[in-house]
């Protein structure tokens, strides 16, 4: 087994999927100070709630929903590693394109990658 069912049985599953319910509702600022729902998840929710130009990691590799969904289960602990790379594609695509500012959400989730 993969993905969340490596790192969790079923009941962790359900208290995961709880605790991100509340997470859709929370401020920017305060979902980097969330320790009950996983990193990834979290991440990943944070490209949700940016702007056009701070593309989802699965558009920067050019796959659809669902290959990342499956490349997600496949492949758990690489999923920091891949937001990373979509992060570090986001700033150089800032620096060439002169851009004035980042997305609001970039330094929480630079923030989030740090904790």
């Amino acid at each position: 087994s993969s993905g969340i069912n490596a790192e969790y049985g079923v009941s962790e599953q359900f208290k995961v999927l709880r605790a991100f319910r509340a997470v859709l509702f929370l401020s920017v600022e305060d979902l980097c100070t969330v320790r009950n729902v996983p990193k990834p998840m979290l991440l990943n929710h944070m490209f949700s709630r940016a702007g056009d130009a701070l593309l989802s990691p699965y558009k920067v590799a050019g796959w659809s929903p669902s290959q990342y969904v499956a490349w997600l289960y496949s492949h758990p602990y690489e999923v920091v590693d891949m937001i990373q790379g979509t992060i570090q594609w986001y700033e150089d695509m800032i620096r060439e394109s002169g851009a004035p500012a980042f997305d609001p959400i970039y330094p929480h989730i630079i923030k989030l990658l740090q904790n």
